[in-house]
C-alpha cells in the first residue's frame, strides 16, 4: 500500500477464504478507491490468479500471494524500465522473509539474467534457479494470452514461465531485492509428496507449452537419467504416494518423447 508509485490497482481474491478477510478486504477498499474486492468460491491458487487478470484494467501486471510483501519502490523502478506496452517482463531481484526468527535472509537462489530464457527455465528449474511469481510486472497482453493451468496444485509457476517465454518476451532484470518471499514450515512447497506428485502432474503439460520438440527431448533424457540415478529415493515417494505407476509412467513418458522405442 506504501509503494511510491501510486498509479495502480489492487485486485483482493477472496478464494474462499473462511477467516475474517472479507471484513479486511472491503474496510479497505472503503479507504482506498484503488481498491477492488473479489470473491469466489475456493478453486486454488491458479483460480485465483485467473480471476485477477479477469477484474484488471491496468497494462501491466504484478501478482503478490497474501503472504509476501513487496518493498516500496518496486513498482516505480520497475516503471523506469519500461520501453514498450506489450511482451514484456521486468524481473527483480528478491530476498526470503523467516516466519520463525522474523528476520530476512537471503534467496535460495542467484538470479541471472542469462536464465530469463525458455531452454533455462526448462532445463535448470529447481536445479540451479527458480523465479518467484511476485519478482515480475508483466504486461498484460502476455497475461492474458497464456494465464495460470488450473489443474495444476503446485509448479503452475513454471508452466505460466515456459509459456511466457515461448513466445520471446522483452525482459528487464533489476538486480536489486524489491521483495520477500515469506517462509512457511506449513506452505505447500515443503510438502514434498505433494510437490512431488505435482510435477508429475506438470510433466504432462510440456507437450503442450513447449514448441521445441528438440528442447523437449533434452529435458526428459536429464529427466530419465535423474529418475535413474534417484531410483531408491523414488521408490519410496510412490510409496509414499499410494501410486504405484508413478516410476512406470514416468519413464514410458520420457522414452516416448526423446524417442526411445520399449523392448
Amino acid at each position: 500500500m506504501n509503494q511510491t508509485y501510486t498509479n495502480w490497482e489492487c485486485i483482493i481474491v477472496n478464494d474462499g477464504s473462511t477467516d475474517n478477510t472479507e471484513d479486511i478486504a472491503l474496510n479497505w477498499q472503503k479507504k482506498d478507491n484503488r481498491i477492488k474486492y473479489v470473491k469466489k468460491a475456493n478453486g486454488g491458487l491458479s483460480s485465483a490468479r485467473n480471476t485477477g487478470i479477469q477484474n484488471i484494467t491496468g497494462d501491466f501486471i504484478q501478482f503478490l500471494d497474501c503472504d509476501d510483501f513487496l518493498y516500496k519502490e518496486k513498482f516505480e523502478k520497475s516503471v523506469r524500465e519500461l520501453d514498450q506496452q506489450t511482451n514484456t517482463v521486468i524481473i527483480t531481484d528478491f530476498q526470503r522473509f523467516d516466519n520463525v526468527t522474523q528476520t530476512i535472509i537471503p534467496p535460495h537462489c542467484v538470479l541471472k539474467s542469462e536464465y530469463f530464457n525458455q531452454r533455462d527455465i526448462l532445463l535448470k528449474w529447481d536445479n540451479t534457479f527458480s523465479i518467484p511469481i511476485h519478482c515480475a510486472l508483466f504486461s498484460k497482453d502476455l497475461v492474458e494470452k497464456y494465464k495460470f493451468d488450473e489443474e495444476l496444485k503446485a509448479k503452475e509457476d513454471w508452466i505460466f514461465w515456459l509459456q511466457v517465454y515461448e513466445n520471446n518476451p522483452q525482459t528487464h532484470f533489476i538486480k536489486e531485492y524489491l521483495l520477500a518471499y515469506r517462509m512457511s514450515s506449513s506452505g505447500m512447497t515443503y510438502n514434498q509428496t505433494f510437490m512431488y506428485e505435482s510435477k508429475i502432474k506438470a510433466l504432462e503439460k510440456l507437450e503442450q507449452v513447449v514448441s521445441d520438440k528438440e528442447l523437449l527431448r533434452e529435458f526428459f533424457r536429464h529427466e530419465l537419467l535423474a529418475t535413474m540415478h534417484e531410483n531408491i529415493q523414488l521408490t519410496e515417494r510412490i510409496k509414499l504416494l499410494g501410486y504405484k505407476r508413478t516410476m512406470k509412467y514416468k519413464i514410458n513418458k520420457v522414452l516416448k518423447i526423446i524417442g526411445v522405442k520399449k523392448e
